[in-house]
Parts: structure tokens; C-alpha cells; sequence
């Protein structure tokens, strides 16, 4: 089945991440075994980042620059294992969601239009989930160079590990120091990983979820084409018909963007809120910290992948909310003004009631309180912006 979808590499992608860290739909019992070993080992690395970010940022605290510094470790770290856990808790959800998704929109088969559709979101998503994912990964590899850089001419009891261990070992000599580095580098890594992938699955499934509204509106803006030459008959049959099926499949993408509602408004949420501190905090270090150039990198690193992941959901999940309304536009469209009166009394009521419901647009809201749009991004980073003044205010006071 994996073969199907290999036409389109965004979902490789998709697909290769949610894997990774052990949330996927399996197709044998072996399969399900694997997975659930990598959502175990996830969780252990996930725990162990941490258990390593908290001690740093309770040791840290009335330390106004070491705290900024670590709160830009820690909240990633929490809000992947928030994702995680309310993940595991709708995971029956997401894997009937996953085998829905398959079967009725990445296997199905297209006409022109609708394979031009999919194309266009394969390419949107492969820019993307790739830049989304090089940004967070590149985070995780400046966190990871700069102790070796900063190594580089030190004695080994002065050496440093990416992240500050507070338990009494010399952690700075052989092998304690190799064995740490690894075990941090591993748990870095993998909570890198997760910080992406659900994210860019909610993107590449919202894309989805927005193409088929699309390919719903092309097919009622040509549903009332005819043939002349057949009887009054076959026409009404073959127009109720089509006209069925949409209505059929207008219910079916309201009942699935309803499910992606169900299973990320509260990831949304909690996402939506730390992100305007994460910007906020990162932008801090970054243009007002006292550091080296490298460190300075950690946190550019940071801002683009928080700005860019904001950026992405807030987008994708906006197209949702164009196209569902777009479905109006596309009945209003068709060539009903020409049909002859018995078609007309036939089906008018039912492609008025198809304009009214999709007066009222899909959407995934934030915890039930709004709806994420591009009007969403804009006002996380107005809130960014107003906390950073506070911070830049707070180190004036100081100096």
C-alpha cells in the first residue's frame, strides 16, 4: 500500500517523520510491534530532554540571562511531550484518521484537475515541510556544535556539553564526557524530530483537506453540463446523480476537517501560546544577549524555526477556510441559470442548501476559542513583539 503514495514525496516525507517517532497507521502486527518500540524509545528521549532542560533552568533561576537562555531549550522539549501525550490519548483517532486519509484522498484516482490539484499541494508541501524541518534540525545541530567548538584548545576538565548536566560526576573527563555527549545528542535529535513532524502532518493533511474542497468546487461549477441529444429523463437522473455525490462529498470534508479539529485544537492551543514566548525569548538572546557568535546562532536558528512553524500552520490551516467557503462560489457557478425548469424544481433546493452551509467555513480553531488563519500568525507576533519590549525593558533595568 506504502507504494501508492510514493508518487507524492511530501507524503513520503510526512510519512518517513510520523514514523519516526512511532505514530502511523500499521498495516501487519509486526509493524505495530516496531512502532510501538519507537513511541517507547520516543518517549524515553523526550523524558530524558527534559529531565536535562528542567534541572538547568531550576539551578539557572535568579539568573535573568541564564534563564532566557534556558527557556529557549525548555519550552520546545514541553511541547513536544504535550503534543505527545495528547496524541497518545487520541491515538486510535489518528490512525483511523491516517487509514481514512489514505484510502479517500492520497490513493484515490484523479481527473486532470484534480491531479493538478494534488500536484501543486505535493510541491507546496515539500517546500514546506523540508524548510520547516531543515530550520528545526538546524537548531539541533548549532546546539550540538557549539560545545565542540567551544572545546576545541581546552583541557579535557574544562570541556562542556551541549546542555549542562547537575549531578555530581565529573562529567567532563573520559568516558563520562563521551557517554553524556552521546546520550544528549541522541535525545536532542529525536525531540528535534518531533517538534517537526506532527506539525508538518497537520500541514500536509490540512493542504489535503483544502485540495478537495477545491476539486469539490471544479466539479459543481461543471455538474450541470448536458448532452442535448439525450431525453429530459436521463438528463435529470445523470444532474441528481452528480449533484448526490457532491453533496455526499461536502458532508464527508466537513465530517473529516472535523476530526482534524477534534484531535489538534488542543495541540493548536498550546502551540499557539508558546510560540509568541519562544520568539519572544529567542529574539532576546539573539540580538541582546551577552554571548559568542556561535551561541548567537542557536538562536537565529531558533527564530526561524518558530517563525516558519507559525507561519506554516497558521497558512495551511487558512487554506482550509478559503476553499471551504469556495464550495459556494462553485455552486453559485455552475449552469444552473440556463437549466430547464423541470431539472431546476428538481435540485434548486439542494444546491441552495450546499451555498448556505458553505457560507459557514471550515476551520481548526485554537482549544475551541478562534480560528487559526493568517490573521492568527500576525497576532502571535504582535504578542512576541510586546513581550520582547518587556524583556528589553526588564535588561535595561538591570544594566
Amino acid at each position: 500500500m506504502a507504494s501508492k503514495s510514493s508518487k507524492y514525496f511530501s507524503i513520503k516525507i510526512a510519512r518517513f517523520l510520523m514514523k519516526t517517532v512511532g505514530f502511523w497507521y500499521p498495516e501487519t502486527s509486526k509493524e505495530k510491534w516496531i512502532l510501538d518500540g519507537i513511541l517507547f524509545y520516543t518517549l524515553m528521549a523526550v523524558t530524558t530532554s527534559l529531565i536535562i532542560v528542567s534541572l538547568d533552568f531550576y539551578y539557572s533561576w535568579g539568573d535573568f540571562y541564564a534563564i532566557t537562555y534556558t527557556a529557549c531549550s525548555i519550552m520546545p522539549v514541553i511541547i513536544v511531550l504535550l503534543k505527545i501525550s495528547i496524541f497518545i490519548l487520541h491515538r486510535t483517532k489518528m490512525m483511523n484518521l491516517i487509514k481514512y486519509t489514505q484510502e479517500n484522498f492520497w490513493y484515490r484516482k484523479y481527473d486532470n484537475f484534480g491531479e493538478k490539484i494534488l500536484n501543486d499541494i505535493d510541491n507546496k508541501g515539500i517546500l514546506l515541510m523540508c524548510s520547516f524541518t531543515f530550520f528545526v534540525q538546524g537548531t539541533a545541530i548549532t546546539y550540538t556544535l557549539t560545545p565542540i567548538i567551544e572545546n576545541l584548545g581546552k583541557n579535557d576538565s574544562d570541556r562542556i556539553l551541549p546542555f549542562k548536566i547537575w549531578i555530581d560526576i565529573p562529567y567532563s573527563t573520559s568516558p563520562y564526557f563521551e557517554m553524556l555527549f552521546m546520550m544528549e545528542t541522541l535525545a536532542l535529535i529525536h525531540t528535534a524530530v518531533c517538534f517537526a513532524c506532527f506539525d508538518n502532518f497537520l500541514c500536509l493533511l490540512s493542504m489535503h483537506a483544502a485540495g478537495q474542497f477545491k476539486i469539490l468546487q471544479h466539479k459543481l461549477e461543471m455538474i450541470f453540463d448536458w448532452d442535448v441529444k439525450v431525453s429530459l429523463e436521463t438528463i435529470i437522473s445523470v444532474n441528481k446523480k452528480r449533484l448526490n455525490d457532491c453533496i455526499k462529498r461536502h458532508n464527508e470534508l466537513i465530517n473529516y476537517v472535523d476530526k482534524l479539529e477534534n484531535i489538534f485544537t488542543h495541540t493548536m492551543m498550546c502551540q499557539l501560546l508558546i510560540s509568541s514566548i519562544m520568539l519572544c525569548v529567542a529574539g532576546f538572546q539573539m540580538f541582546l544577549s551577552q554571548g559568542t557568535l556561535i551561541r548567537r546562532m542557536i538562536f537565529i536558528a531558533h527564530t526561524n524555526g518558530c517563525f516558519f512553524q507559525l507561519f506554516a500552520i497558521t497558512l495551511t490551516a487558512n487554506e482550509i477556510l478559503i476553499a471551504s467557503q469556495g464550495v459556494s462560489e462553485g455552486a453559485y457557478a455552475a449552469n444552473w441559470p440556463f437549466l430547464p425548469l423541470e431539472i431546476f424544481d428538481n435540485m434548486g433546493t439542494s444546491l441552495l442548501m450546499i451555498m448556505i452551509r458553505a457560507q459557514k467555513p471550515c476551520c481548526i480553531t485554537a482549544g475551541g476559542f478562534f480560528p487559526v488563519s493568517l490573521e492568527t500568525c500576525m497576532a502571535v507576533l504582535k504578542t512576541a513583539a510586546s513581550y520582547f519590549t518587556l524583556l528589553r525593558n526588564i535588561d535595561d533595568e538591570k544594566n
